[in-house]
């Protein structure tokens, strides 16, 4: 009996002797834990950073709308004033065209603006994501070279 006590075997094996053969790696808990904090920072930071962005972004396109319809109403106001006064088409005021022409070139401009504010927004946090990954894998290869 006080064989059983000192001896724990697992299907008539020693447990102590077959995990005694085995060489189990060592782990600085508190330096895991402090690389671990540091990726949730990253990601947190990453986070805030998509966050700002896109309420850059969406400042932007409520600006742009804004700009848009003012810009709409004057035309339609400074069309309405030149019919009133009995002026010809050929007026001093931009043709229905031109002020197409115009809206177009705005909105594409405004889409290339978005776009790129977008991408910023994506790229940035990517970055700190990276940044912390090459960070991360470097604190593991130190910590295992110190056990080495």
């Amino acid at each position: 009996m006080s064989d059983d006590k000192t001896n724990p075997s697992l299907l008539g094996l020693d447990v102590g002797k077959l995990l005694g053969s085995f060489r189990l790696p060592t782990v600085d808990v508190g330096q895991l834990i402090e690389t671990n904090r540091r990726n949730m920072d990253a990601l947190i930071a990453a986070q805030r950073s998509v966050t700002d962005g896109y309420t850059s972004l969406a400042r932007r396109q409520v600006e742009i709308f804004q700009n848009t319809m003012d810009m709409a109403q004057s035309a339609i106001k400074a069309k309405r004033e030149a019919k009133k006064g009995g002026e010809e088409a050929s007026g001093d005021g931009p043709s229905s065209t031109e002020i197409a022409r115009m809206a177009l070139n705005m909105a594409v401009q405004n889409m290339k603006d978005l776009a790129e504010a977008a991408s910023k927004a994506n790229g940035d946090a990517l970055a700190l994501i990276n940044d912390r990954m090459k960070a991360t894998l470097t604190e593991l290869k130190a910590m295992r070279e110190k056990k080495d």
